[in-house]
Formats: structure tokens, C-alpha cells, sequence
């Protein structure tokens, strides 16, 4: 059975008027970091009882050459080889320069780390734009407590924790 969760994230991803009002990178073809914002702070966001898990994959690319014009090229390939391994109601955004963000409605743990995985080793066996990808990330699943700072904030100090490793 499809949970709440889902309808409202299916909706808030046809709504005009919410897309009006959120940021979208034109070039790379995904949400920015704003839609994650007014989707966490929607009231169904705390709603979760008796609910899958709603996971979050914050994944950091660091590529092997440090040209501007080819890593947004490089970029935009990375994403779309990502967006044919997710399912059709995750949710892809640009969080940071080098940082994407993966939502993972009704997910596990567990799922949420294959997920994981299975990005990781298929960005890292491919060149795109003749240039490489290494990725880091940090998976974290909603706690009935979180906020939406919460949640974000305990993903970013899991991947800043891995990077310093």
C-alpha cells in the first residue's frame, strides 16, 4: 500500500505552483537544495506514523580534473545515469555545488544502503566527459523527532565525518 508520503511527494512534484516557487538548476535538470525546504516543512512532513521509513542519501563528487565548464558537463551525465537507477518517486536535488541529494520515500535502512552502493559503483566505473567521479555519501533515515534542520544536519555530519576518515 502506498503510504501518504507518497501522494503528497507525487503532487508536490506536479504542482505548478510550488515549482514556480522553489529553485531549479536549468542545466543539470534537477531541484535545488530550496525544494527539499518547503517539502520538510510541509505539516504532512511530521506525519509518519505506521509509515515505511523516508530516507536521505546526501552524496558529496569529487572529480579527477578541475575544469569549471567540464564538471558541470560531467555533472549533468553523472546525473542522468543516476536518475535511471532510482525509483520513480525518489527525489534527485542539488544540494551544494558538489553535493546531490537523493529523497527516499518508504525506504529502509538497508534498501537505502544498496541504493547507495549500486550508485557508488556504477558513477565510479564510468568517465564522463573524460573525467572520473569519487563519491562519498551518508545515508540517514527520519526519526519520529526530527525536524527538518534535524535531519539535514545529521546528514551533512555524517559525510563530513566520512570525508575526514
Amino acid at each position: 500500500m502506498i503510504g501518504k508520503k507518497m501522494f503528497f511527494l507525487k503532487a508536490f512534484l506536479r504542482s505548478e505552483k510550488i515549482r514556480d516557487q522553489i529553485s531549479f538548476d536549468d542545466f543539470l535538470g534537477t531541484y535545488t537544495k530550496e525544494k527539499l525546504t518547503a517539502f520538510s516543512n510541509s505539516d504532512i512532513h511530521n506525519d509518519r506514523i505506521d509509515e515505511k521509513n523516508l530516507a536521505g542519501l546526501l552524496f558529496k563528487v569529487e572529480w579527477n580534473k578541475d575544469d569549471a565548464f567540464f564538471v558541470r558537463e560531467a555533472n549533468a551525465k553523472m546525473l542522468e545515469s543516476i536518475k535511471y537507477e532510482i525509483r520513480e518517486h525518489d527525489v534527485l536535488l542539488r544540494w551544494e555545488e558538489d553535493e546531490f541529494l537523493i529523497l527516499l520515500p518508504e525506504c529502509s535502512l538497508e534498501s537505502a544502503q544498496k541504493i547507495s552502493h549500486l550508485i557508488k559503483s556504477i558513477v565510479e566505473s564510468k568517465s564522463f566527459v573524460n573525467m572520473r567521479a569519487t563519491l562519498n555519501y551518508a545515508i540517514t533515515i527520519h526519526e519520529n523527532d526530527d525536524t527538518p534542520d534535524s535531519f539535514t544536519i545529521r546528514m551533512e555530519d555524517e559525510l563530513k565525518s566520512k570525508e575526514a576518515a
